[in-house]
Formats: C-alpha cells, sequence, structure tokens
C-alpha cells in the first residue's frame, strides 16, 4: 500500500507560483507488517501530514539521517548531512510525539511500546528513486528519541571497490580469511555507515572459493552467495558452529558480536572455524578492550584467536563541479607527509564575490549549493596482530596504549589512508583538518545554515 499525496500545492490556485514539492511516498514496512491505518485514524490525521514533510524535507537537504529529541515542550531535529550536523525544525511536543508513532507504524513497530528500543524500516520512493528508511525510537527523559537514516537503494555499495577499499586491506582480510581461523573484525560506533561498510569487505574472502555462512538476522540485506544458516532454536551457538563446520563451513559471519556469550563462544571456537563480525566501537583499539571485556577480561584467548580489525570512517569529499586545483608548495607537501613529486592539490572554492556592477552574488553551485563538498568516502584504520600488539594486550595495556603500539608498529591510520584520498584529489585537506582536530571553535562554525522549517 502506497501513502502518497502527490504534490504539496497540488489544490493551489493558478496564480500561486509556490514551487511544487513532491512528497516521498511510504510503501510498506520492510518487515511485511500491514500498517493498519483503519483502526489508527487519529494517529494518522495528526501524524501522517507531518511525518511526510518531515521525511521529505531531509531527502531534500541530501541529510544521511535526522534525529528528534524532546526538549521540554518542544521537540528538536537535528539533520546529518554528509555527516555534519545542522538544526533542523522545532515542533511542539505533541506533534513531535504524533511524527514518531507514525513512522514507527510504517516501520512495522508496536506503537504501545514506548519503554523499550526499537528498530523497524520503511520502503520509500522520493523523485524516483527507492529509498530504504531505517526508523529507530528509544525511550528517554521527557518521551522517545526518534532517529531516522536513510539507504538509496540504487547506490550499489557491495563489493570492496565500491567502498574503495585499500589494497592493504583486501589482501590482509583475504589472507586471513584463507587460514580458516582465527577473529575478523569490523568496527565502528552506531550509525555510521558501517554495516554497508562491513558487508562490502566481507567480499575481500573469495565466497566461491570459500564456503560462507551467516549467522544473525540481516533485515533486508543480503551478500551474494553467502546463505543465512539456519540455526536449531534447540542447539546452542557452540553445537551450531560445529554443524556449519560439517557443512563444510570456511568462514561465519555474525552479524554482530555485542553480546557476551556469543563473543566467548565466538573467540572459542577461533581455532576451529575463520569468524568475521562487525562489532560496535569506536576504532579498532577500543574494539580490542571491548571484546576483551566480552570475553569476561581473558586477554589470551583474545590475543590469541583474533586475527585483525578492520575500521572504516567516513570523510567529506570535495564538490566535483567547484573544487579548486593548486600547486602544493614543497614544504606543505613534506609537512602533510606526501611524496615530493605530487604536482597538484585540490581544494574548496573561495568564497564568491559580488559581482562589481550590481554587487550581486553569482548563484551557487548547482551541485553543492556553495558547501564545496557532496557526498562521503571511507578510510581505512586496520590493527593486525602482530607480535608487538599482543605484547600489549597480554601487558593489560589499554585502548590507548594499543593505538600507540600500532602506530609504532606503523600499521594503517585513518591519516595516514586519508592523504590516499588526498593526493587523488576526492578531499582537501582543510577535511581533515576537520576531522582530526579535537572539536572547537573551528568545528562549529562549520554549521552554516538551517534546512527550511517544517511548517
Amino acid at each position: 500500500m502506497i501513502f502518497g499525496f502527490g504534490k504539496k500545492n497540488e489544490a493551489a490556485p493558478e496564480d500561486d507560483e509556490e514551487e511544487e514539492i513532491e512528497y516521498v511516498l511510504f510503501q510498506g514496512a520492510v518487515n511485511g507488517k500491514d500498517a493498519n491505518l483503519e483502526d489508527n485514524k487519529k494517529l494518522v490525521a495528526a501524524g501522517l501530514t507531518p511525518a511526510k514533510e518531515l521525511v521529505t524535507d531531509a531527502l531534500a537537504e541530501r541529510s544521511d539521517s535526522f534525529r528528534m529529541e524532546p526538549q521540554g515542550e518542544r521537540a528538536v531535529v537535528t539533520f546529518s548531512i554528509d555527516g555534519i550536523r545542522r538544526p533542523g525544525p522545532k515542533f511542539p511536543i505533541q506533534r513531535a510525539n504524533a511524527i514518531t508513532q507514525m513512522l514507527k507504524l510504517l516501520a512495522g513497530l508496536d506503537i504501545t511500546v514506548k519503554d523499550k528500543p526499537q528498530v523497524g524500516g520503511i520502503k520509500g520512493t522520493y523523485k524516483d528513486y527507492k529509498w530504504e528508511i531505517t526508523v529507530k525510537s528509544a525511550p528517554v527523559k521527557g518521551g522517545e528519541q526518534l532517529t531516522v537514516m536513510y539507504r538509496n537503494l540504487k547506490i550499489n555499495r557491495v563489493k570492496p571497490e565500491d567502498i574503495g577499499t585499500p589494497d592493504l586491506v583486501r589482501t590482509t582480510i583475504r589472507d586471513y580469511a584463507a587460514q580458516k581461523k582465527g577473529v575478523i573484525l569490523f568496527a565502528g560506533p552506531p550509525e555510521s555507515g558501517l554495516t554497508t561498510q562491513t558487508l562490502a569487505l566481507l567480499r575481500c574472502v573469495d565466497v566461491y572459493l570459500y564456503q560462507c555462512f551467516i549467522l544473525g538476522d540481516m533485515g533486508s540485506r543480503e551478500v551474494v552467495n553467502v546463505p543465512i544458516f539456519k540455526a536449531d532454536p534447540a542447539h546452542s551457538l557452540d553445537e551450531t558452529i560445529e554443524r556449519i563446520r560439517r557443512n563444510d563451513g570456511d568462514l561465519i559471519f555474525f552479524t554482530n558480536l555485542n553480546d557476551d556469550e556469543r563473543a566467548k563462544v565466538a573467540f572459542k571456537r577461533a581455532g576451529d572455524i575463520a569468524i568475521a563480525s562487525e562489532v560496535t566501537a569506536k576504532d579498532a583499539a577500543d574494539a580490542i578492550v571491548k571484546m576483551i571485556e566480552r570475553v569476561g577480561g581473558d586477554r589470551q584467548l583474545v590475543a590469541d584467536g583474533l586475527r585483525c580489525v578492520v575500521s572504516p570512517r567516513l570523510i567529506r569529499k570535495l564538490c566535483n563541479k567547484c573544487k579548486e586545483a593548486f600547486r602544493p608548495s614543497p614544504k606543505l607537501l613534506a609537512q602533510v607527509g606526501l611524496p615530493d613529486d605530487t604536482e597538484k592539490l585540490y581544494r574548496r572554492a573561495p568564497e564568491p564575490e559580488p559581482d562589481p556592477k550590481t554587487q550581486e552574488l553569482p548563484p551557487p553551485c548547482p551541485n553543492c549549493n556553495d558547501e564545496c563538498y557532496r557526498g562521503r568516502a571511507a578510510i581505512f584504520e586496520m590493527i593486525t596482530m602482530s607480535d608487538a600488539i599482543k605484547e600489549v594486550i597480554l601487558s593489560g595495556g589499554d585502548a590507548d596504549a594499543i593505538r600507540a603500539a600500532a602506530k609504532k608498529d606503523k600499521q594503517l591510520t585513518w591519516q595516514q589512508d586519508a592523504l590516499r584520498l588526498v593526493a587523488e584529489g576526492s578531499t582537501g585537506l582543510d577535511e581533515l583538518q576537520r576531522i582530526f582536530k579535537p572539536a572547537g571553535p573551528a568545528k562549529k562554525a562549520a554549521v552554516k545554515k538551517a534546512p527550511p522549517k517544517s511548517k
């Protein structure tokens, strides 16, 4: 069933010059659950139109996600556009609640449950593109926090090359998987695009040469030639892993190891079969520490079982329409660590100047609206279980100690990999400075403008 209202001013008088706005069309829950609109007429009347307006505004602004949080008598929306937070509209708390419950209903969630986190999804169409709209609700002080994320289904990021994976990362994952034992982790924070990147990185493994299985809920996603293993509810996880081995399994992909018992069993069986998993962590070193905690503090178990941790991160790409080439000085190249024969780099275009006669500014760039950046690309950090890293783990080192050891061991860092994108002209040095410097006045200044307020 499609819940659409067509053009925003469809019934406007002919002399009304207001720009027509096409709303997103909701096309049912990802989980197939019917949104019982007939039994929720009051909610539909109060929440459907403002929910469609908010989701449409976010998509029109190229937002990759937004969050709505109650703050007293109002709820505040924050958009994320290419990873940059921008203030959005504010709603009276009653309208915000109606929007939240409406989107939950459309996503196949239980609108009567408000004291527990829920996650669902809506299939949608906007400007001839199909979207998967993920809806998350969580209880917070004053009500529920709503998080909405978007995935354009026309953009396929299913292979390592689709996300720009460097050769070192590809070959490392492939070689460790070929050993048919050990744990490979893909780490990142929530709502960072980690799942998309993890599934692409999983294809570093030749799934036609090795038999791979998935354990866990994949939602609407799939990995070609990697089936979901149907576990018997009567079997323990250890018994399920043994069944996979008897089915000639070479590698198991866990959808996550954020559960203590799953992590313990996975690391205990790491000597029998290769295991890969997504884990929630801020970086590779943090993922190692979290795994130690998950297995009850058994550092030896993690040190023996872990092979590597790959942590992708997204940074903004320069706009291809208005980026400006420049010849870097030898001093700059030496300072940032680029080859001295680098002939040109790119940077954001200078601020536009008004016409000397009319004092009018030129029209903004049609591609980025003078943001100078559009879209994002992945950079990678990777820690492998070298002797130096193993020694730090076994000696009780924390995440900072692991990071220091990895740097001394000359393992791949985000900063190093980001220079690859600078050299090829995909991003600029100012973006690296923004990403790798602590938050401060410069970062706050990046918030230039807000999306239009909802009516």
